[in-house]
């Protein structure tokens, strides 16, 4: 199956992502689209952009619970976002998003599905009913399982064809068949569907709604409107994630990190942030650590410091490479230095970088002289990067390979 990934992430979405992000307000609600979530990587041309770890994506999660954000169905989410409520019906939600997943692979089962339900979300699963129980794809007993864990099956034709170049019968089964069968499986109704590459036309349109479907995607990069502004729901857009690049696009669609409730944000995590920032700009310093103390990361945060040396200002982020909250492997924590890279980035939009670096001490003799002109080592850097701008491009990074492997192998502490 080919999938014009360039026509998503070409000039004219990056410009469409712009114009999302310039529409301010609270009740934002965007829909994404995953393929993969799996450690090893399918054989094809796009495979590797479009497969993410479950690190990945377990750090894109937490990020969403940082700012805020609930995972809900697809359905869920064009309901609330036309009627301007959520789960709390008293107030309208700040953040909903519908984390969909198209092809019906395996390792929806094996990682995404888990992943999503320790976090307390759901997703949306579209399958394609001729590869039901194929290598690699899901099998019947998985999707019963999926719906009867509360998360929403959708069709995705038959076998992905382009549904704009079919006509007659042909484009009626492709649209209809899959439905009654996973309906079979599921044992609930099938109300969302997929349009495979995002083709679509008038005429496709009209079948997808003449077989009873209540909302359907594309791959037009744009966020949801409220109220009658939601638009066509058989035409509904979405982002694609690409391996690298989600929390980047979160960031993006979805704004900063939540700020914490007052009653959150005592004087004594002011107090903490005090007393870990240096630099010659305390206001920015303090600014940067009170949103990353607030989060929930594993990471122990020892200084933040932004040097300022206009019309250039410099933040960086020192963690502790051997304290930590609760074991982690490579991939969640890079996830979490690229999720305070963003965080620095929205508390203080004028900064033109963000350093981090992960440190563990040095023993030193008792007599050694530990400050001043001649003082000794009393850590070494084990992880550092650099990033330029509020997204998960990362610049070089460098690793201490024994501390890496650790970190890999078993996790730490």
């Amino acid at each position: 199956m080919r999938v014009p990934i360039s026509a998503v992430v070409g000039a004219a979405a990056l410009a469409l992502v712009a114009a999302c992000v310039a529409q301010a307000g609270a009740g934002i609600r965007a829909i994404f689209m995953y393929h993969h979530v799996c450690r090893a990587v399918a054989s094809g041309p796009y495979a590797r952009a479009l497969t993410v770890t479950p690190d990945e994506f377990a750090a894109q999660l937490r990020w969403l619970q940082a700012r805020g954000c609930q995972a809900v169905t697809l359905d869920k989410v064009v309901s609330d976002a036309a009627s301007g409520t959520g789960s709390d019906q008293r107030r309208k939600p700040d953040c909903e998003v519908a984390l969909t997943f198209d092809d019906g692979y395996s390792d929806a089962a094996q990682f995404a599905a888990p992943l999503l339900r320790s976090f307390g979300d759901v997703g949306t699963f579209f399958v394609m009913s001729a590869y039901i129980d194929r290598p690699g794809h899901l099998r019947a007993g998985q999707i019963r399982t999926l719906a009867s864990e509360g998360m929403e099956i959708g069709a995705h034709t038959i076998d992905h064809p382009d549904l704009t170049l079919l006509q007659g019968p042909r484009l009626a089964q492709e649209i209809g068949l899959p439905q009654s069968a996973l309906s079979r499986l599921s044992g609930s109704s099938i109300t969302a569907f997929a349009y495979p590459s995002g083709r679509l036309d008038g005429r496709v349109e009209a079948v997808v709604r003449a077989a009873g479907y209540r909302v359907a995607v594309t791959t037009v990069p744009r966020r949801l409107g409220t109220g009658p502004g939601v638009g066509d729901r058989l035409a509904l857009p979405r982002f694609r994630i690409l391996r690298g690049r989600g929390m980047g696009l979160f960031a993006k669609v979805l704004g900063k990190l939540r700020p914490a409730p007052a009653e959150a944000s005592p004087l004594r995590v002011k107090n903490v942030a005090r007393r870990r920032i240096e630099g010659n700009d305390a206001k920015a310093a303090e600014a940067i650590a009170v949103d990353l103390l607030d989060r929930e990361y594993p990471e122990q945060i020892l200084k933040v410091r932004v040097l300022k040396v206009p019309p250039v200002s410099v933040a960086g982020i020192m963690l502790s490479g051997v304290k930590f909250h609760h074991r982690l492997g490579v991939g969640v924590f890079l996830g979490d230095v690229r999720a305070m890279i963003a965080g620095a980035f929205a508390s203080e939009p004028g900064l033109r970088e963000v350093d981090v670096w992960a440190v563990v001490p040095v023993a030193t003799a008792p007599d050694s002289t530990v400050s001043g002109d001649y003082a000794v080592p009393t850590n070494r850097t084990v992880f550092s990067t650099t990033a330029r701008a509020p997204s998960e491009e990362l610049g070089k990074t460098y690793w201490d390979t024994q501390w890496a492997d650790k970190l890999a192998k078993s996790g730490l502490p």
